[in-house]
C-alpha cells in the first residue's frame, strides 16, 4: 500500500497513481510518500520517497530546511530514503539555474544557485545524507518512478533481484538460443556443452538460474567444481 501525504503538493500525486493501478492511500506521514517494502530475506523495510519540485527544492536548500530537518526525520523513519525531483534544468553560460517563463524566455530561478552547487549538494545528500536521488523531467516521468520503486521494493525480496548480475560474451558466428547464449557466458561452459544443458533444463533460464549445485551435476560433463562455480555464478558470488 502507498500511503501519500495529505498535504498539498503531495496530494496532487494521489488521483493520477490511483489511476495507474497502484494501491494508494491519504495519509499522514513524514514524507510525501511511503510504503513497506522487502527486504533481503523478505524482511519488511519502510521506503521513505520526499517530492520537490526544482524550484521548491532550491528554496529548501538554501534555507537548509530540506537537510536539517526534513531528511533527518526520514532517515529516523525509513530505512531507504529517495528524494524525487520534478522538473526542467535549465540553466546559463555563467551557470545559473533558470526557469521557463515561455517558450523561448527564461529567468533566473529564485534561490541564486548555479547548477554546479546544486549537483554538488546533491552528490553530498546522497554520500553523506543517505538519500537517493532521482531526477524527473515532467509528471509523467515522475509518476513512472514511484510507480517503478514500489514495483522493485514489493515484487520480490531484495536479494531476489537479478538484473545487476549478468555475464558478457562477443556474439557467435552461428546463431544458437537465447538460453545457449546465456549459459555460454560462464566461464568453463562450452557452446557445444551448451546444448546439453539446454536439453537438460528444456530451454527455461529460469530453472537453470534457480538449479541447486546437486541439480547441475546430474547433467552429462559437468562435475562438482564446474557446478559450485556455475551455482556462485547464478547467486551472484563471482
Amino acid at each position: 500500500m502507498l500511503l501519500v501525504d495529505y498535504r498539498a503538493g503531495s496530494a496532487e500525486l494521489l488521483a493520477p497513481l490511483r489511476k495507474m493501478g497502484l494501491p494508494v492511500e491519504r495519509g499522514d506521514i513524514l514524507a510525501d510518500i511511503a510504503f513497506e517494502g522487502r527486504g533481503e530475506g523478505g524482511a519488511p523495510v519502510m521506503v521513505g520517497i520526499e517530492f520537490k519540485k526544482l524550484g521548491e527544492l532550491v528554496q529548501s536548500l538554501r534555507t537548509q530546511r530540506f537537510q536539517g530537518h526534513q531528511l533527518l526525520k526520514m532517515r529516523d523513519s525509513f530505512e531507504f530514503c529517495y528524494l524525487l525531483i520534478e522538473g526542467e534544468l535549465h540553466y546559463d553560460t555563467r551557470g545559473h539555474l533558470l526557469r521557463r517563463r515561455g517558450r523561448r524566455e527564461f529567468q533566473k530561478l529564485p534561490g541564486s544557485m548555479a547548477v554546479g552547487e546544486l549537483f554538488k549538494r546533491l552528490l553530498v545528500l546522497h554520500l553523506r545524507g543517505g538519500c537517493n536521488i532521482i531526477s524527473a523531467r515532467t509528471r509523467t516521468d515522475s509518476l513512472r518512478w514511484i510507480e517503478a520503486l514500489y514495483r522493485v521494493w514489493t515484487d520480490c525480496d531484495l536479494d531476489q533481484h537479478k538484473s545487476h548480475i549478468a555475464i558478457y560474451q562477443a556474439p557467435t558466428l552461428a546463431p544458437v538460443s537465447e538460453f545457449r547464449a546465456f549459459i555460454s557466458r560462464i566461464d568453463g561452459i562450452s557452446l557445444r556443452k551448451s546444448l546439453t544443458i539446454e536439453k537438460h533444463f528444456g530451454g527455461s533460464i529460469r530453472r537453470a538460474v534457480n538449479a541447486s549445485k546437486a541439480e547441475w551435476m546430474k547433467v552429462e560433463g559437468i562435475g562438482p567444481l564446474i557446478a559450485q562455480h556455475i551455482n556462485d555464478v547464478m547467486e551472484g558470488r563471482t
